[in-house]
């Protein structure tokens, strides 16, 4: 399966955070570090991660203070928790005393544990308790599958796309015309597209598990323009010019009747997973002006 719009992966992580899972209902108001479907995140929560992380040597400050990286790596630890809690709630699922117990059980013996202050200690406690409990997640009925990726495909946690791949806009105008007028995709593709091979894959993007790739795929390899555009596309619309690195694209979500058999296969491995990053990737996320913005694309925060 062909895989273009690939970019180098680069990742920010901090050894001690998975996720977290503290939140409040309501608006958003200056006391908030993020939102997450409307829940808020309230700065002292961030704050005091930050410090303990510090206190602990996991963050180097510069100059005494904590870098933008760092901030914005354990913000985007947190939101990720929060989705995780609202979608275990979704799913009917808790997290248990045994989840709880096998965290501490396995964390207690890292090293450094024991310098972290009681806070950070029941936040990551909490955070990856919540993942355990995400792999009980069921997969939704393909009927409830089908409704979600028809409304939002980017719901379903995976990304079932075909593409044309050419070097400017007004040829990649062009073939969304033909396609508008009743083209075929497969044969424009051969006919248009610079990728190799297209001819043979119809532009179809797949993975091992066939015509689907999960989202966090597209977010950690994938061109960023590429997949801002992949995550705007309707089922069976042509979506474009879209720009990336590579040049222009036309993208297209495939009707689920053509992908279902590898959404389901795909599903059967980490519906949990798949389902709380398809939730982070359709929800309102919202980031306070200092930490810069919700990027959904990379599913990372980044400048405004």
């Amino acid at each position: 399966m062909s895989r273009t719009p690939l970019k180098s992966v680069r990742s920010l992580t901090l050894a001690c955070i998975a996720m977290i899972s503290l939140a409040s209902c309501g608006g958003s108001s200056k006391n908030d570090a993020a939102s997450v479907d409307g829940s808020a995140i309230d700065k002292s929560t961030l704050e005091t991660a930050l410090t303990q992380l510090s206190d602990a040597g996991q963050i180097e400050l510069v100059d005494g203070v904590v870098p933008m990286d760092a901030v914005r790596s354990v913000l985007a630890a947190i939101i990720r928790g929060e989705a995780t809690r609202q979608v275990l709630a979704q799913y009917d699922v808790t997290v248990t005393d045994a989840d709880t117990k096998a965290v501490i059980d396995q964390i207690s013996k890292d090293a450094g544990y024991d310098t972290l202050g009681q806070e950070l200690k029941d936040l990551i406690i909490g955070l990856n308790s919540g993942d355990l409990a995400l792999t009980r997640v069921k997969a939704p009925s393909e009927a409830d599958l089908e409704k979600m990726y028809n409304a939002a495909p980017a719901s379903v946690g995976a990304m079932c796309a075909q593409h044309i791949l050419v070097k400017d806009e007004a040829t990649a105008t062009e073939v969304i015309q033909k396609l508008n007028d009743g083209g075929d995709f497969k044969k424009l593709a051969g006919e248009y597209s610079t990728e190799p091979n297209a001819a043979t894959t119809g532009g179809i993007l797949g993975s091992a598990d066939g015509d689907c790739i999960p989202l966090s795929d597209y977010q950690s390899q994938f061109d960023s323009g590429f997949t801002a555009g992949a995550l705007t596309a309707k089922v069976g619309v042509p979506t474009g010019p879209v720009k990336s690195s590579f040049g222009y694209h036309v993208i297209m979500i495939r009707p689920f009747a053509d992908i279902k058999a590898s959404l389901a296969l795909m599903m059967s491995k980490s519906p949990g997973m798949l389902l709380m990053s398809g939730f982070l990737a359709t929800r309102d996320v919202t980031i306070a002006s200092e930490y810069g913005r919700w990027d959904t694309a990379t599913g990372k925060i980044t400048d405004l």
